[in-house]
């Protein structure tokens, strides 16, 4: 199980690392225009990206969250990405010390608003992983909004397909 979630985590930083070949030519004034999408900009789409992977990386650690990047953020959308880079390099790292079975560890977290809840650590690392796949998509929608082309893949079969050479 851990070779599945390692994939996943490489897959996750390759694709986090895309965004900034996506979004370095963009605007600041571009990146906080209002777009309908599940949060109203890229930049704080960018931002939630990160607070998730924050979030969950602490709660596999055993830590309780009490803070996340965007409460305190005053950056740049690209400095934004590179705390969300750190992030999924810093999410990596944690699991590639894991031996197997801490994958099928219970943790029991405190949601931000949804009460308590025991999930397995192969749980959480899934949803974290597909989150972030998730938003990334919003993100490309976004980014053709806001009027750039010629935007690279984060696909993760583009990813499996550049990691076999």
């Amino acid at each position: 199980m851990k070779e599945i979630y390692l994939k996943y985590c490489k897959y996750n930083l390759w694709a986090n690392q895309r965004l900034t070949a996506i979004f370095k030519n963009l605007s600041e004034e571009k990146a906080d225009q209002y777009l309908e999408s599940s949060f109203p900009s890229a930049k704080k789409t960018i931002l939630h990206i990160w607070d998730a992977e924050v979030i969950w990386l602490k709660r596999l650690q055993g830590e309780t969250v009490s803070s996340f990047p965007s409460k305190t953020f005053t950056g740049t959308a690209i400095d934004a990405i590179h705390g969300l880079l750190e992030t999924s390099a810093e999410f990596l790292g944690f699991v590639e010390k894991k031996d197997d079975h801490f994958f099928e560890k219970s943790f029991t977290v405190q949601t931000i608003t949804s009460g308590v809840y025991t999930q397995k650590a192969y749980e959480m690392i899934h949803h974290c992983m597909n989150h972030s796949t998730y938003h990334r998509g919003q993100l490309l929608m976004m980014a053709r909004q806001l009027g750039l082309r010629d935007l690279p893949s984060t696909d993760m079969i583009f990813y499996l397909r550049e990691e076999e050479g």
